[in-house]
């Protein structure tokens, strides 16, 4: 495409195209973006041509070696992502200005939580749909990184994750707490014959830890192991735990149906374990919506009862 000045005035319909755009990015394809933007292939593909005239760049290469972000459309992801959010936040602080809450609530949550006994993030949302109805909340499940950084860029509202670090970026409330556990599969060598291994033992044994900064990363440290493989989700943790390869660390409320199957045991009880601290993450400045800030007293109330 021949160079040209991108765009100089903002119109309704290039919002539409960019919201498209970012559909398609996020999906990873426009064949992908189908079910998600309730449009045919053809018409998005429309969309995509639209906007990349408009822009005067091409933002993906498609075809039969698959579907990838041109270095140009990676920038165009990044700036519509902040622009959208700006967008949505200017519409949810206008809907503030109503009695009733309005606007959209995109909250994102670290893995593996439903079964927590004390995460009580589900009375929470019908609590606060009860009395918000006119909220639309969009609850995403996100690792540490993604989910920090979706806060930044305004993506995310509000993130539950473990505690691992403070940061002048964001405030954070205490909601609660899961207990961690070390786990090994019942076909492990160092379980075959009913034994139970000794701490010497459990050093020697092949680890996995997460691969990202966390409490998992912190404990490693702390108990001077050294992990020789990488997750980076708890489900990909259980699939090399279950290779009957590997030790790992598992929240006790996830791992116990694992343990009731029989497919799974927990090792060294006393010595290899840690505590996470659940919190909500909020952007300090600027500080919350109206919306934000209603749906965290519920979250807080909910979780000191």
């Amino acid at each position: 495409m021949k160079p040209r000045a991108l765009l100089s005035q903002l119109a309704e319909a290039d919002l539409r195209l960019l919201r498209v755009f970012i559909a398609i990015a996020e999906s990873g394809g426009l064949a992908a973006a189908e079910l998600r933007l309730n449009l045919s292939r053809s018409v998005i593909s429309r969309h995509l041509k639209a906007l990349e005239t408009r822009l005067g760049v091409r933002l993906c290469e498609r075809g039969r070696a698959g579907f990838a972000l041109t270095e140009e459309g990676q920038t165009v992801l990044a700036s519509a992502r902040r622009l959208i959010a700006q967008i949505d936040a200017f519409r949810t602080e206008i809907g503030e200005l109503h009695a009733q809450l309005r606007g959209e609530l995109n909250l994102a949550v670290f893995d593996k939580f439903v079964t927590n006994p004390a995460c009580h993030l589900a009375e929470a949302i019908g609590r606060f749909g009860a009395e918000a109805p006119a909220v639309r909340i969009n609850l995403h499940v996100a690792h540490s990184s993604e989910l920090e950084s979706g806060l930044l860029e305004g993506r995310f509202q509000l993130g539950i994750q473990p505690f691992h670090r403070a940061s002048d970026s964001f405030e954070s409330v205490s909601l609660f707490g899961e207990p961690m556990q070390l786990y090994a599969a019942t076909a492990h060598p160092l379980l075959v014959g009913g034994g139970a291994p000794d701490d010497a033992a459990i050093r020697a044994a092949a680890l996995v830890g997460l691969g990202y900064h966390s409490p998992n990363m912190e404990t490693f440290w702390r108990l001077g192991l050294q992990p020789t493989a990488r997750a980076f989700d708890q489900e990909a943790t259980v699939a090399l735990i279950q290779s009957g390869r590997y030790l790992g660390f598992l929240p006790v409320h996830y791992a116990q149906r694992f343990v009731d199957e029989g497919a799974m045991r927990c090792v060294g009880e006393h010595s290899f374990h840690y505590h996470c601290d659940w919190h909500a993450f909020v952007l300090r400045h600027p500080g919350p919506p109206r919306v934000v800030r209603r749906f965290l007293e519920v979250l807080r109330a909910c979780h000191a009862a």
